[in-house]
């Protein structure tokens, strides 16, 4: 197959009436076929056409992840067009950054909210012409629903019945098929150019993870403006997996019990607030559950330690787990459906004692590294060969070496063509036999498992001249069930302190449990208790952790770190110089007394 939408055809040509995707209306699922999936997004390319589109024109799409988003991305696609995803967090300001820098021709919005975003900036988007709009009225000059649309491209295909087919077969692998803007912790996004052979390229080392003799059904809860969801979304279709689309995020679980899926990747903090809930409800369970439960997770932790090693597990410890899988872990497995062979999880590193809790409940979460500008996965744990902690073994037809100063540099088809308007950063970043700088630091073990032990541009130099690595401290703490975010701080200071934003779903639960009621999120946060609390979890990671590591002091904020407010980025990193700059009077407070 020389491009994405050969994959697509291909794919709906052979499970035509098969289910592809299943969407929620009130309480039932419904079935798209994947015959209905090829008619749609024909309709979508020849309307696409139809409105002028030329091959290589820039259409974005901003909205939530639904069925919608992706039969826009597939139609832009299907008419050689690129196709852009816009978080549907994002501000006005941050869209229009996107819009303008990309040169988008059409944007595809979810609904007139979304629109409103982008309307007050238009004299910036001289090149913007037209709106698309998935709910609700189109109203206003070059605005039209995705029903006109489709009526468009219905039109066109009437007069020219192989239109989008002619399309398609001018489609060639170096041609860019998607940008996507990278979330921006240090500075305005970047748009990183994907090809269709490096789509390809990836998808084809996935293959690795093999399919479910039964069939297996995915879960869309992630935005599709991420590399790893839409890389998820193509893989869907070159396995033909039938994928469920999650309408409300804050009821994942629900859906999770009714899908039933066999596996889904996932981002860290999904795994760690999982965790964190299910701590915080034993610990405020009676006596006699909570030792049930400890029991039961001792005997699964001791029969995973025995798996990883690969020993030989004693008929005792067998019978201890089975009966603690009965009482406990198996009920663990239901939250998720019961049927999870495995998660995927890249992004940012999972704490060892939350992948052993998780593989002692019958579920492995297999840890990869990679990034947008390798299209995803560059390494992955598998489910027979894989280290916690470490990101798993270079994937078929990646390179992998470690530079003199530690960073992390990638090699393969996987690699992108750069970044859209950037060539002095894109020198910076590849090289000219076609390795690429990571801007991660990292070491190779004897067996070839990847170890990635922090971020080059992150840091901390202390005014002593010890080099830290704060992603490290901040997994450690964030292991509390209590701690939705830390940000280690110390740049040219004397030692190393921490700002800590609490949970707002575990800290009422917490509070509660204490005698503490009717108290808001910034009141329970000023609390002595929950400041005894935090101390006593720093200085358990302090425990840890070498002298010149420890962190000496720490400040509660009042209020969690949100995407909103420009403290996070979409896919929940911490934007440090942000936050630093936001709470800087805080910060310095710590260091007064020295």
């Amino acid at each position: 197959m020389n491009n994405l939408v050969d994959m697509l055809k291909d794919r709906c040509r052979r499970d035509f009436a098969k289910t592809a995707f299943l969407v929620k209306h009130n309480t039932d699922w419904h079935p798209v076929t994947w015959g209905k999936v090829d008619e749609k997004t024909d309709k979508i390319a020849a309307g696409l056409l139809s409105l002028g589109m030329k091959p290589g024109d820039a259409v974005s799409i901003l909205g939530n992840t639904r069925l919608e988003w992706t039969l826009a991305d597939l139609g832009i696609l299907k008419c050689r067009c690129v196709s852009i995803g816009i978080y549907q967090t994002l501000s006005g300001e941050q869209s229009v950054y996107i819009l303008k820098d990309s040169n988008t021709k059409i944007l595809f919005v979810e609904n007139m909210a979304q629109m409103d975003k982008i309307i007050p900036h238009l004299e910036d988007l001289p090149n913007l012409r037209q709106f698309i709009v998935w709910d609700g009225a189109a109203e206003g000059p070059n605005v039209i629903s995705m029903q006109e649309l489709l009526r468009k491209g219905e039109d066109a295909l009437k007069r020219i019945p192989a239109l989008v087919n002619e399309s398609v077969k001018q489609i060639q692998p170096p041609d860019v098929a998607i940008i996507i803007y990278t979330s921006g912790t240090t500075g305005p996004p970047k748009g990183a150019c994907l090809t269709h052979k490096n789509l390809l390229a990836e998808l084809k080392t996935l293959d690795l993870i093999k399919t479910s003799d039964v069939g297996d059904i995915m879960m869309f809860f992630l935005p599709l403006s991420h590399v790893g969801e839409r890389i998820g979304q193509y893989m869907r279709i070159r396995r033909g997996i039938t994928g469920a689309y999650v309408k409300d995020i804050t009821k994942v679980l629900d859906d999770i019990r009714e899908i039933r899926p066999t596996f889904f990747g996932s981002v860290p903090r999904i795994f760690e607030k999982a965790y964190a809930k299910i701590r915080s409800e034993v610990d405020a369970s009676p006596p006699m559950k909570q030792k049930i439960f400890l029991w039961a997770e001792s005997v699964g932790r001791e029969m995973s330690r025995k798996i990883q090693a690969g020993q030989n597990q004693p008929l005792a410890l067998k019978f201890k787990y089975a009966l603690a899988d009965r009482l406990v872990l198996s009920k663990i497995r239901d939250v998720f459906g019961g049927r999870v062979r495995y998660f995927l999880s890249a992004a940012a590193p999972i704490a060892v004692e939350i992948l052993e809790f998780f593989h002692a409940c019958g579920m492995v979460i297999l840890e990869g590294y990679g990034q947008t500008e390798v299209s995803c996965f560059c390494t992955l744990c598998m489910p027979d060969a894989y280290r916690f902690g470490s990101v798993g073994k270079a994937l078929p037809g990646v390179e992998l070496k470690i530079a003199d100063d530690g960073e992390i540099m990638v090699k393969g088809d996987i690699v992108f063509n750069g970044y859209h308007n950037q060539p002095e950063l894109n020198r910076k970043t590849l090289t000219d036999d076609g390795w690429i700088y990571t801007g991660d630091l990292g070491k190779i073990d004897a067996d070839g498992f990847l170890w990635v032990t922090g971020r080059k541009k992150d840091i901390i130099i202390t005014s002593g001249g010890k080099n830290v690595t704060p992603s490290n401290i901040e997994n450690l703490l964030a292991n509390h069930p209590l701690i939705e975010h830390a940000m280690v701080h110390g740049d040219r200071r004397k030692y190393l302190t921490a700002l800590i934003s609490l949970s707002p779903d575990n800290l009422p639960a917490w509070a509660e449990s204490k005698g503490i009621s009717d108290l808001s999120h910034e009141a329970i946060t000023r609390l002595d208790e929950v400041t005894q609390e935090i101390q006593r979890a720093v200085n358990e990671v302090n425990s840890h952790l070498a002298n010149f590591e420890t962190i000496k002091k720490f400040v509660i904020i009042p209020r969690p770190l949100e995407v909103e407010t420009g403290e996070l980025t979409p896919t929940m990193k911490v934007r440090r110089k942000v936050v630093e700059q936001k709470y800087m009077d805080r910060l310095d407070a710590l260091y007064e007394e020295a």
